[in-house]
C-alpha cells in the first residue's frame, strides 16, 4: 500500500468507520464515505485478509437479501511512531487500527543527542508495547531534514545539526523492527489527508510553521517527492516585505520561523518602541502581545502575514492547491489574522486556494507516521493472508 498515493488512505478511513459503528455494512460505508460500492468492497477484501475485521450475517429482513455486517477485531500488534522535532521529541505507540495508546516526550538535542533521544523514546515505547502484550511491526520517524535518496544519509536538518548524518545506519543497528524514516513535513501532509483538513482534498498543500518551516504538498491524491526528497522545502522560498524593508528578500524560514520572530521583536524592543515584551520573551508571547494591541507585537505579526502570504502565492502559482493548512505552533496561532492573510492572497492570485489551521494540534506528524506504519505493515501481511487463504 503506497500512502504517498493518498487514496490509499481511504482503507484507514473505512477501518476507522467500522471501528466508530461497531457493526455496520459495506453500503453504509460507501454511502458514508462518498466512495465507490467498489472501492469499499476492495479495501474490506482486503482489512479481512489482515484480520483486522470480520464479517457476519445480518438482521433478516423480510425482504430482499440480508446484507452482511462487518465488525472490527484488531490483529495483535502495534506500530510505534516518532516526531523528532527541532525541539521536542514524541513518540506514540499505537494499535492496528491507529488508536494511541501510549506516549513520550523529550528534549531533542542536537547531532547525536537528537538521535540519541531517538532511541531513547524508541526503547520506551517498545517497553510500552511489551507490557500491553502488543508485539511492536513497524516504526517510522519524522524528522526535521531529508533523507539523500543517493547516500542514505540526513541532510538539510539546521534545527537538529545534521548534515549528511548516518541516521539509517543508526536505526539498522538498533533497531529489530522494519523502519522507515521521511521528513516531518511529509508524514504530516499524511496525517491532514487522513484525520485532518486534508481528508477527500485531492490537491492541498500544508504548511508547517514552527522552530523551523517547512511543507508537504499533495497534488491528484499524491504526495509529491521530488528528485532529491526535497519537494515542499519551503523554508528557502524568496519572499519580500516591499523596498527598504529589513526583512525583505530573504527565504522565508529567515523571516517567518520561531527565532526569526523572536530577533524581529527584540531589534524593535531595542530601538525603543514602546511594547509589553520584557525580558526572555517567547514566539507566544508575541501573539499574545499582538492581539492586546501591542505595538511590537502587531508589526512582528503584520510582517509574518505578508510572508506567508508571499509563500502561498507562491506555491499555489505552481501547483494549484485546493486547499492550504497552516500548522505549526506559529501557522496555528495566525488563526486570529486568517482574514488579513486570505484577502492578501486573494489580491494576488487567480483562483486562490482556501486557507484553514490545521486541528490536529501537535500531532499531524505522528498522525501521518501512524498511518505510513500501518500501511508497511498491511504490505508485509497481504500477500502471507492471500497465501494462506490460497491453501485452505
Amino acid at each position: 500500500m503506497d500512502v504517498r498515493n493518498i487514496a490509499e488512505l481511504n482503507s484507514f478511513l473505512v477501518l476507522d468507520a467500522i471501528k466508530s459503528h461497531g457493526h455496520v455494512t459495506r453500503r453504509q460505508l460507501a454511502n458514508e464515505l462518498s466512495l465507490s460500492d467498489a472501492s469499499v468492497s476492495r479495501i474490506v477484501q482486503r482489512l479481512l485478509l489482515a484480520g483486522l475485521v470480520a464479517e457476519q450475517p445480518g438482521e433478516s429482513s423480510a425482504r430482499g437479501r440480508t446484507p452482511a455486517v462487518l465488525r472490527f477485531v484488531g490483529a495483535a500488534g502495534g506500530v510505534i511512531a516518532v516526531d523528532l522535532g527541532g525541539t521536542r521529541c514524541h513518540g506514540a505507540l499505537a494499535d492496528l487500527a491507529g488508536t494511541v495508546v501510549a506516549e513520550d516526550f523529550r528534549p531533542t538535542g542536537e547531532g547525536k543527542d537528537a538521535a540519541r533521544a531517538l532511541l531513547d523514546c524508541i526503547a520506551a515505547l517498545r517497553v510500552s508495547s511489551e507490557g500491553r502484550e502488543l508485539p511492536v511491526r513497524a516504526v517510522v520517524v519524522g524528522i526535521p531534514a531529508l533523507i539523500d535518496p543517493d547516500t542514505g544519509l540526513a541532510t538539510a536538518g539546521p534545527n537538529v545539526h545534521w548534515q549528511d548524518f548516518d541516521l539509517m545506519g543508526v536505526l539498522a543497528e538498533n533497531l529489530a523492527e522494519p523502519f522507515e524514516v521521511d521528513n516531518d513535513a511529509n508524514l504530516m501532509a499524511l496525517g491532514q489527508a487522513w484525520r485532518g483538513a486534508g481528508r477527500g482534498i485531492h490537491s492541498f498543500v500544508a504548511m508547517s510553521l514552527g522552530t523551523g518551516i517547512g511543507g508537504g504538498i499533495v497534488v491528484d491524491g499524491h504526495l509529491i517527492s521530488g528528485s532529491h526528497n526535497a519537494a515542499g522545502e519551503l523554508a528557502d522560498l524568496p519572499v519580500t516585505s516591499g523596498p527598504g524593508s529589513a526583512w525583505a528578500n530573504v527565504g522565508f524560514e529567515e523571516a517567518a520561523s520561531g527565532p526569526a520572530l523572536r530577533r524581529q521583536a527584540a531589534d524593535l524592543v531595542a530601538s525603543g518602541r514602546a511594547t509589553s515584551l520584557t525580558g526572555d520573551f517567547t514566539v507566544s508571547d508575541i501573539f499574545v502581545a499582538a492581539a492586546a494591541g501591542d505595538e511590537v507585537g502587531r508589526q512582528v505579526v503584520r510582517n509574518l502575514v505578508v510572508h506567508v502570504a508571499a509563500a502561498i502565492v507562491g506555491t499555489s502559482a505552481l501547483v494549484d492547491p485546493e486547499r492550504v493548512i497552516l500548522d505549526g505552533s506559529i501557522g496555528r496561532a495566525l488563526e486570529p489574522w486568517l482574514p488579513e492573510l486570505r484577502a492578501a492572497v486573494h489580491e494576488r492570485v487567480f483562483r486562490a486556494p482556501e486557507i484553514v489551521i490545521s486541528r490536529l494540534g501537535p500531532n499531524g506528524t505522528i498522525i501521518g507516521a501512524i498511518a505510513r506504519a500501518l500501511a508497511m505493515v498491511s504490505e508485509r501481511d497481504a500477500p502471507l493472508q492471500l497465501a494462506r487463504r490460497r491453501l485452505t
